[in-house]
This record gives structure tokens, sequence and C-alpha cells, in this order.
């Protein structure tokens, strides 16, 4: 499917009526027996344990939506988020919502007001901005589905974080880059029960002295031998915890249980800017 430029615009309104109606039908047959993929997790999202996906949109202010399959979901949510044209609002124009995956609907993305509190906060104050901005959305969610999670990774430097509400109430934020710098102030979630947290290194200071680092081969060997001598436990991310109290939308496949079927929709901005222009993938 191409959801090129043809005009300011991009999405089912950049398509004429024919192609239109000609995507969306492949879209529908594409559902009926699509079994979703694990993603490529470069960004942020949402997990709320509920099927009422029309209340999913309107917690996070989003329009009606298009149909779509979770790799064209999936594809839309990568293009916005390393999207580095500088185009307007390309970045908080949309979200994908999934189906419902193992009783859980997953938001990718955010509401544009939310995205543009963080984004106006600046450098210095985005990370602060993102929390605040994260604890406030949970804790909204959870109120209104009794839990809501939040999860964040990176594929280029090693950042990972979630957030996790119960009942109108958040008992966990965890950042690994605020940890490393800061300590974790915890308390910590059972959730994280038998993994080391990424900023601890569990490793004694000597662990690896004699070891040349640029030789990957010995690193990998005497970090093998040392953590199976001194049992010490695997480190969690993201997805560990995702997948302990949710779904982990980066190992989908056939046994993940998929319900109904997945929105891009358009946040505030996107009402009025449109989907950004680019190919998607059916």
């Amino acid at each position: 499917m191409s959801w090129k430029r043809s005009r300011p615009l991009g999405g089912p309104a950049a398509l004429d009526e024919l192609d239109r109606d000609a995507v969306r039908r492949l879209t529908r047959i594409k559902q009926l027996d699509e079994v979703p993929e694990g993603m490529h997790l470069c960004g942020s999202w949402y997990a709320v344990p509920t099927t009422d996906q029309g209340a999913v949109l309107e917690a996070f202010d989003l329009g009606v939506g298009e149909p779509v399959t979770v790799r064209t979901g999936a594809a839309a949510w990568n293009h916005d988020h390393h999207n580095r044209s500088g185009l307007g609002h390309d970045g908080c124009a949309r979200v994908f919502v999934s189906p419902v995956l193992d009783g859980f609907t997953l938001v990718f993305g955010g509401s544009s007001q939310d995205t543009h509190r963080i984004e106006d906060a600046g450098d210095n104050g985005l990370d602060e901005a993102m929390e605040r901005v994260v604890r406030e959305k949970c804790t909204e969610l959870s109120r209104r589905f009794g839990a809501a999670q939040w999860y964040g990774m990176s594929c280029g430097d090693g950042w990972t974080a979630w957030c996790i509400a119960e009942n109108g109430e958040v008992v966990r934020f965890y950042d690994a880059f605020d940890a490393e710098e800061s300590g974790d102030d915890g308390p910590g979630h059972p959730a994280e029960a038998g993994y080391l947290l990424p900023h601890e290194h569990g490793f004694p200071d000597d662990a690896f002295d004699g070891v040349n680092p640029s030789d990957s081969e010995a690193f990998r060997a005497r970090y093998d031998r040392v953590k199976e001598e001194l049992d010490i436990p695997d480190t969690c991310y993201a997805v560990d915890i995702a997948e302990r109290l949710s779904v982990d939308p980066g190992s989908m496949g056939a046994t993940t249980s998929v319900s109904g079927h997945g929105l891009l929709a358009l946040t505030a901005c996107g009402r009025v800017h449109g989907h950004p222009a680019g190919a998607l993938p059916v």
C-alpha cells in the first residue's frame, strides 16, 4: 500500500476513491488471517487491559481511525517516530491502536497534547516533562480501566523505561538512564523479581581484568563464565516487564490471541494536518 504525497496530505485522503476502496478491501482480507509479527520497538507505548477500543480512542483524544493490519500500524509508528523530515506535525499526527492482544489494547504514541507538552519543555526539561506526562496518563488510564502501563525502548542507545499504574495510582516508574545517573528511588515491582535492573551491573569490579575490551569473543566467554559461576540474574528491559504484565509486542506470533482489528487514528494535530506522507506496507 502506498499512501504517497500527491498533495500536502498523506493517508487515505491522498488516494482517489477507487484506490482507497481497493486498499481497504485488501486490508480487510489481510486482517482475516493475519498472524502478528514481532515489532521493531523504538519509542514508547501504553498497554491497557480492555477490549473497548472506542474507550481507548476517547481516552487519548483520537479520531475514529482507519482500520489497518498490525504490519501497517507498526510500520506507521516506526516511520513517524524516526521521521527526521522536520515537516510540521508529522511526529504527532497519528497513533497506532492495536487490536486486542492477549486481552490488552496497546497504544503506540500518545495524544498530540501530551507530545507537545514534552517537546515544548526543551532539551533541558525533556526527561522531567516526559515522566510527568507519563505518570499523569497512566494514572488517568488506570482509573478508567483498572490498570495501565507505559513502556519505552530505544534501538539506538539502550534506553528502556516503564511505568505501572493500578487503580488510579502509579506504583512504579523506572527509567534506566535516570537510575544510572541518580539511582533508583523504587520501590520495585513484583514483575521485576528475579532480574537485574538495567542500571545494576551485578559483576565484581575485577570480573574482566586481563580481558581486552576489543576482543569480543574473549569478553563474552568471560562474561558467560562469571555469570554462571556467581549465578548472576539476567537483566530485564521494558519488553520483559511487558511480557509479565501485559504483552510484549516484540515477541508476538502464532500464540498471541488477537481480537478485532488495529487502527491508525488521528490525533488533534492529525485531524487538522492529516496523515504524514509516505508508503506503508499492508
